[in-house]
């Protein structure tokens, strides 16, 4: 090429050399503009670069704040360890230990702040933290420690040990918190538990004690009513008879001023006794000043019973004291009915089951069969025979016998002894009750004892009282047997006696057995007759309201 350019003319060569040096000149004021605008790019690239390095910077700080500040309310550190070289502990360690935050916390420093006790243990497993647990799981334990002030604090260490990547190499890792209140607080917890079930099975003895105490006294309470109850029977029934007699002739011979003294003398005696028992039953509800029994008629002035077919009704008496039997037998015939005698309830049963009676006479305690248990025979007869208006015939005036009784489907009760205007007023309301079409009836002597007894100013509530709960209860009791619910069915009827019991709705009472005792699927269909007889209850105790208990004073 040198060569050839010596073969040119010395103009050529000058132009042509100009040429290159043109080219090269241009050449380097390129790569010198392109080398000045990546110098720019790199300066700008360093400065955004510390920027971004300062913003990192400022940000890990802040968060290490946040962490040691967190570290510091939960009263927690963490500590770093590589084998063969010192710990590395957060700033809040040195404050769990009882120390100034910023304390460097050396191995000396923590192996004395060990409480004695627990000293060899933790050298123990601090020693053998990167020998012998197991690698990538946390390991816990827990210590005391002595504060340099003498306050001894509970720690709790949580330790991992984790690979470093070379083989066989590792770094332990751990967080450590103080777990002083926690422990305390576990203790009084566990305490109250331990007192918890020390005061539950207290409570847990002292109930079967008292559960025993009252099965006890249920024992000892029957005991004591069924003798009050025999003693009544033996006291009552044959003063029964000797009042009856008496009284039987005064209707017999109405001038004869030896027989007016004699039943005066009677009743004395048998004030007397109703006295005793009466002091003798602290249970019973009923004191003998309280009975309430309709002034006497005079001879002669009583119409004669009817049957609801106008005829004399046909009376079943059921009565094992001869005596008693037989002045019960001339008060019915002097009322006008007739009388059927019959000496135990097994025998009155049958009767019912054989012939037609417009109403029985029951006395409650006789041979072979009671008249409770007659009772519950005669209610469980099928056909119109179950129905019979019963009126009960006791000895004894206890309320809970008198549930009993009517519970077991009596209509109403009498008490021993059976006076003439007391059984009319019985057997007229047996009668009309038969012949009703609501077949609806009160108990009349314990419908006037249950408002009698109130000052006037309470009778009014106790009859809206009635009437709202009579209302109330049947339509939830209705609302029960359409949802098939025979727990509440059970527990709606029994309270709804209850209620009826206490002013002797004992029609109401005679329904509600019926429907506990009936199935499930057959109680439906006795919705009809419940809200007629809730109907008819209502009306009768607005009529019995109106006519005994209204103007009495």
């Amino acid at each position: 090429m040198v060569g050839e350019m010596a073969d040119l003319p010395a103009e050529m060569q000058i132009d042509l050399l100009s040429r290159r040096l043109a080219r090269a000149e241009r050449a380097l004021e390129d790569a010198e503009t392109m080398l000045d605008k990546r110098m720019r790019e790199l300066s700008r690239a360093n400065v955004e670069l510390r920027e971004r390095e300062g913003e990192l910077v400022e940000r890990l700080d802040i968060e290490n704040q946040q962490l040691l500040s967190a570290q510091r309310l939960a009263e927690l550190a963490t500590i770093y360890v590589e084998p063969d070289r010192h710990f590395t502990a957060s700033a809040s360690f040195a404050v769990l230990l009882g120390y100034p935050e910023g304390t460097i916390v050396s191995k000396k420093r923590l192996g004395q702040a060990i409480h004695p006790l627990d000293r060899e243990r933790f050298r123990a497993v601090a020693k053998n933290a990167f020998a012998s647990l197991e690698p990538d799981r946390d390991h816990s334990f827990q210590h005391r420690i002595r504060r340099p002030d003498g306050e001894v604090r509970w720690l709790d260490w949580h330790v991992r040990r984790e690979s470093a990547g070379a083989e066989d190499q590792f770094v332990v890792f751990a967080t450590v918190r103080d777990v002083t209140e926690s422990r305390i607080n576990a203790r009084r917890v566990r305490a109250l538990q331990l007192r918890a079930e020390r005061r539950v099975k207290e409570l847990d003895r002292l109930t079967d004690a008292l559960r025993q105490a009252q099965a006890e006294t249920a024992v000892a309470l029957d005991r004591r009513n069924r003798f009050i109850s025999e003693m009544a029977h033996r006291v009552r029934t044959p003063m029964g008879g000797l009042t009856g007699a008496m009284e039987l002739l005064v209707q017999r011979y109405p001038g004869d001023e030896l027989a007016k003294r004699g039943l005066e003398a009677a009743d004395s005696l048998a004030a007397i006794a109703d006295q005793l028992i009466t002091m003798a039953d602290e249970t019973g509800t009923r004191k003998t000043e309280d009975c309430l029994v309709p002034p006497s008629l005079p001879p002669g002035e009583v119409a004669a019973l009817r049957a609801a077919d106008g005829k004399a009704p046909r009376i079943l008496l059921a009565e094992d004291t001869e005596s008693n039997a037989f002045v019960i037998t001339q008060l019915v015939e002097m009322l006008g009915g007739e009388v059927t005698a019959v000496t135990n309830g097994r025998d009155a049963v049958d009767a019912v089951r054989d012939g037609h009676f417009d109403a029985v006479l029951m006395d409650v305690m006789m041979p072979i069969m009671s008249g409770e248990e007659a009772t519950l025979a005669i209610r469980a007869l099928p056909g119109p025979e179950a129905r019979v208006p019963i009126v009960g015939i006791s000895a004894h005036s206890l309320q809970a016998e008198r549930e009993s009784l009517l519970t077991a489907g009596m209509s109403q009760c009498l008490v021993k002894p059976i006076r003439r205007d007391a059984l009319n007023a019985a057997l007229r309301a047996a009668l009309a009750a038969d012949g009703a079409e609501e077949g609806e009836m009160f108990d009349l002597e314990v419908f006037l004892e249950a408002f009698l007894v109130l000052p006037e100013s309470f009778r009014e509530k106790m009859l809206e009282a009635f009437r709202k709960d009579l209302r109330t209860n049947g339509e939830e009791l209705a609302n029960a047997i359409m949802a098939g619910d025979d727990k509440r069915t059970g527990r709606l009827a029994h309270s709804l006696k209850g209620i009826c019991l206490n002013v002797g709705a004992v029609a109401m009472v005679d329904q509600l057995a019926q429907i506990r005792n009936a199935p499930v699927d057959q109680r439906e269909s006795m919705l009809a007759p419940l809200r007629e007889k809730i109907a008819a209850s209502l009306m009768a105790c607005d009529d019995l309201y109106g006519e005994h208990v209204a103007h009495a004073q």
